[in-house]
């Protein structure tokens, strides 16, 4: 199976490419190609074009979660690869935001649903695993059976006129089955990089993970108990490739590359990847 993957945004700038807080990534496999997430703004679509990528390929393009920096960016994607189907779980269109003390600021997908459908072919909304491409799929709602990986704070969901914690059930990551091993794509990892890791090995026919690929959270704030006892089950999962970016930030992306030597690397716009 020939899976390739390459970054269009990220909070890091490769050669001659832009950056902003966001995450999008171009997904090929045996040819055919799937988007996963958009970034912000522009950015993915201007990096795509830099790079070669012609964005009419895409055959879907799915949402890990309803955050801005993973969906703002849906209006650039879709006025240059033309209208596609969007898979997301229900729970992305639930109004989000950040609070700091005093600040509250909205974080959310910045469309309406109404403006989804018509800016698309559809919405794809599920909450259970859904296969996009042949060995493709969406995993769906992320089981959580970690104690060390729980809500995170400043980080709400409107209910009505009261805010409560963002359960982020419908956090989700993209998997390829290949046969030598998953290949597993994350947004920000919001149910756990390790959660989501343990529930691939549970459902991949390999009964492995060859590659890890995008945000963790784990720069944000996160207790470095947390950030120790991820990398721990890596070393002891041990895939091939690990290439963080996004929201894991620099301190422990630093310390994934001390830990990690050559089977890590430090994610940034415009990296082309064979898996």
């Amino acid at each position: 199976m020939d899976v390739r993957v390459a970054i269009l945004c990220d909070n890091t700038a490769g050669l001659m490419t832009k950056a902003e807080h966001g995450l999008s990534v171009f997904l090929e496999v045996d040819g055919r190609s799937f988007l996963w997430d958009c970034g912000q703004t522009d950015v993915a679509v201007y990096n795509a074009n830099l790079l070669g990528i012609d964005l009419r390929s895409v055959e879907g393009i799915g949402l890990s979660h309803g955050h801005a920096d993973h969906a703002g960016g849906l209006w650039a994607v879709l006025s240059n690869s033309g209208p596609k189907k969007i898979y997301l779980h229900p729970g992305a269109l639930a109004h989000r935001y950040f609070v700091a003390g005093a600040m509250k600021r909205y974080v959310g997908i910045p469309y309406r649903p109404e403006a989804l459908e018509a800016m698309s072919q559809g919405m794809e909304l599920n909450s259970g695993p859904i296969d996009v491409l042949p060995g493709v799929r969406l995993t769906g709602e992320v089981p959580r059976v970690t104690e060390f990986e729980g809500p995170e704070p400043n980080l709400f969901v409107g209910e009505g006129r009261e805010l409560v914690p963002d359960p982020f059930t419908d956090d989700q990551a993209l998997v390829v089955d290949a046969p030598d091993g998953a290949v597993v794509l994350t947004g920000c990892a919001h149910s756990g990089a390790v959660n989501i890791l343990k529930h691939v090995l549970e459902t991949t026919p390999s009964g492995s993970i060859k590659a890890v690929i995008g945000g963790t959270h784990l720069g944000m704030g996160a207790p470095i108990s947390k950030v120790e006892a991820t990398m721990d089950f890596l070393e002891e999962i041990r895939p091939q490739i690990m290439m963080f970016n996004h929201c894991t930030g620099s301190v422990v992306m630093s310390r994934m590359q001390d830990r990690f030597k050559e089977r890590f690397i430090p994610g940034a716009t415009g990296i082309l990847l064979q898996v």
